[in-house]
């Protein structure tokens, strides 16, 4: 009888301890649940767009720089004998700058040369200069061999460029450039004229 009895007990007892360890593992899993749910809200995956931007301002066509030329010295004697054909002792570049951007309407360069004369108004007649230029830099086209003559009444092409071509910094040098002076009779003086040097934002072709 008393055998019978603790087996019966402890049967009871290790039901009893089966049940707590169950309510304990559920209580555990309670427990974890929130956990878990707190750490997902902690590291959360998500994504967004934001923008680059860069205002690009268009610039301009501007002629910066034009060429002086100076002829030196000659005399009565040498252009009363023959025609005289005298270089240019400048080296100063005519310079244009164009930043508008491609696709433009191109641009061209004229100048037209007035009567030279010296201070007694007398004139050097016939003469013309020759600009016998080269390009130093940039890629518009230069019209080769151009002859200002004085006192001429229409600008002459200088150079040119058609919207894709002669974009940034364009120099042309002109230190090859040479004043003609016909055979004549002429008095002493400084014979000094006007170039005057044009430019503009359409295109023509040489």
């Amino acid at each position: 009888m008393t055998l019978g009895f603790s087996l019966k007990k402890v049967k009871e007892e290790m039901k009893m301890n089966k049940k707590v360890r169950m309510l304990g593992l559920v209580g555990m899993g309670l427990g974890m649940a929130p956990t878990a749910a707190a750490a997902a809200e902690a590291n959360p995956t998500a994504s967004m767009t934001s923008q680059a931007t860069l205002t690009i301002e268009q610039g301009i066509l501007s002629l910066d720089q034009v060429t002086n030329f100076n002829f030196g010295t000659s005399s009565i004697q040498d252009i009363a004998t023959d025609e005289q054909v005298i270089q240019t002792t400048s080296d100063e570049v005519t310079s244009i700058t164009d930043y508008r951007g491609p696709n433009q309407a191109g641009w061209q360069l004229t100048a037209q040369l007035s009567k030279m004369t010296n201070a007694s108004d007398n004139e050097l007649a016939n003469a013309k200069v020759t600009l016998n230029g080269s390009t130093a830099s940039g890629d518009a086209t230069l019209v080769s061999g151009t002859e200002l003559m004085v006192g001429a009444t229409e600008p002459t092409l200088i150079a040119s460029a058609n919207g894709t071509t002669g974009l940034a910094t364009n120099d042309f040098n002109f230190s090859n450039a040479s004043l003609t002076v016909p055979k004549q009779n002429v008095n002493s003086g400084t014979y000094s004229g006007t170039i005057t040097w044009t430019l503009s934002n359409t295109y023509q072709a040489e």
